[in-house]
């Protein structure tokens, strides 16, 4: 087995500007900021500079530590893009949150328990998470583009599909639907709900980044094929935005069209889901059960509208007590996709 023998160095991020070199080639630095707490932020980047002048795109994953798909897809990416076949710059964000990666956590940050994804950052004084996201858009705020990878962590039985937030000009909108084009996903969901849309896409986009989240994978395991899907769809968006050389690949997809909604439940116990990812449920059809830990029912749950499962949570644990910061993950059963018409 090969090893490099070598650690990245660890720039603090007031440092970050000036810490890259000129010359074209791979560079790989940890990122670090000081949260008043003591907790300190450590962020991996690399940069691909390549031999020629060209845009600037960001491939970042691990925002939620437990969805490993895309962070093996990110390394891979690492690997195999050469500067020499590169025209501008690609940085590579593996694992945004590194703290709970390391203490195999699932969607919360382990310091102050918040969903990181629905931060907008500006907020460097705020809590640990509030410095992440401050610090991520940092590294991040010169890309051109940029795309997200997620997937489902232990807990959720999720389907593949990308979501595009489809805010400000029609220029921007167009560039971040190229961006979803290569992924061999079936659904590619534009977003025009601004209430659905995480913050950080949304501070992205004002910042004139296109942008994209995917979605691949489930239930904490990163699968070859799962792997696959976000690394071509890496390639494909580095050629659809010409800088690497080749045809894009267009697999087929189809256009999300509905409303967010999400079935939770109000009390704790034990979950007893019917339905599967990708499935569509008619209005008032049945999607499962609550019981106590003695099996016996206490509640049933029906879908309200006819719509697309876009995950549910397959864990039978549900705790509604746990809300950190009002946050439903912990009780959440099914997250559905309302269809229009």
């Amino acid at each position: 087995m090969e090893m490099s023998g070598m650690e990245p160095r660890k720039v603090d991020i007031e440092q970050l500007a000036w810490s890259w070199s000129e010359e074209p080639g791979l560079e790989q630095l940890t990122v670090t900021r000081t949260h008043s707490s003591g907790e300190v932020i450590e962020i991996p980047v690399a940069r691909i500079k390549g031999t020629r002048p060209g845009p600037q795109m960001t491939v970042m994953s691990g925002m939620h530590a437990g969805e490993y798909s895309g962070i093996l897809a990110a390394q891979k990416l690492i690997n195999d893009v050469k500067p020499d076949e590169l025209t501008g710059t690609l940085f590579i964000i593996p694992v945004i949150s590194t703290k709970a990666f390391m203490e195999r956590n699932m969607q919360l940050n382990p310091i102050d328990q918040k969903e990181v994804h629905f931060i907008r950052p500006g907020n460097p004084d705020g809590t640990y998470s509030d410095m992440l996201i401050d610090t991520l858009f940092d590294i991040v705020k010169e890309s051109d583009y940029l795309i997200d990878s997620h997937a489902g962590e232990m807990a959720q039985s999720l389907m593949s599909w990308v979501p595009v937030p489809m805010r400000g000009a029609n220029e921007l909108s167009s560039r971040s639907l190229e961006l979803a084009r290569g992924f061999a996903v079936e659904y590619v969901e534009p977003r025009y709900d601004l209430p659905s849309i995480p913050p950080f896409c949304v501070a992205l986009l004002n910042a004139g980044i296109a942008n994209i989240w995917v979605e691949c994978g489930k239930n904490g395991v990163p699968t070859d094929e799962d792997i696959a899907i976000h690394f071509d769809g890496y390639i494909a968006a580095l050629q659809t935005m010409k800088m690497l050389s080749g045809d894009a690949a267009r697999p087929r997809q189809k256009l999300l069209k509905g409303t967010r909604s999400q079935i939770n439940s109000e009390q704790s116990g034990v979950w007893h889901p019917i339905v599967k990812e990708g499935d569509v449920v008619e209005a008032g059809q049945y999607l499962g059960k609550l019981t106590d830990y003695f099996g016996n029912t206490l509640e049933e749950f029906h879908a309200p509208n006819k719509a697309l499962v876009l995950y549910y949570w397959s864990n039978p644990a549900i705790n509604a007590e746990r809300r950190p910061h009002g946050y439903d993950w912990h009780n959440g059963l099914v997250s559905l996709l309302d269809l229009e018409d």
